[in-house]
């Protein structure tokens, strides 16, 4: 039933992501939000990410993965009093772009058939807080 569900939701995402104009998509970026006592399983799951994309997305050529990165940082109680102290909360922010739309294309086609697919979009669906998918790259430093 799980496999079901999550062959449903990439298609669904993978539909959207090209409807309406959004042809010219060539990344994301997502935020979540997650309790300190999730933390470390959280971050462990990135770093399976990463890694995963690391051995499967082409870094060169018309699919090329320009950029990737994994951003991690405290939520305050109030960002302009630093004296208020932290939440205790972790914002994690995912960030993809790529040459062109056709290696965000790609990504989606690996995605379907990464072994911790349905593991990695629980954990998204239980701590995304904001994101822009799918994304179009407006600027970049090289």
């Amino acid at each position: 039933m799980k496999k079901i569900l999550v062959t449903i939701i990439l298609s669904l995402i993978s539909t959207l992501s090209f409807a309406d104009g959004h042809s010219n998509a060539n990344g994301f970026a997502i935020t979540l939000k997650v309790p300190a006592s999730d933390v470390e399983k959280v971050e462990a799951m990135l770093v399976s990410h990463y890694n995963w994309m690391k051995e499967t997305h082409p870094m060169t050529g018309d699919k090329k993965l320009n950029s990737y990165s994994i951003m991690k940082g405290p939520e305050w109680n109030n960002p302009a009093d630093p004296s208020q102290g932290m939440t205790g909360n972790m914002y994690f922010v995912l960030n993809e772009f790529y040459e062109n739309p056709s290696g965000f294309a790609n990504h989606q086609e690996l995605g379907s058939k990464w072994s911790k697919i349905q593991e990695f979009q629980t954990m998204l669906f239980t701590y995304v807080v904001g994101y822009a998918f799918p994304g179009t790259t407006i600027a970049t430093i090289d």
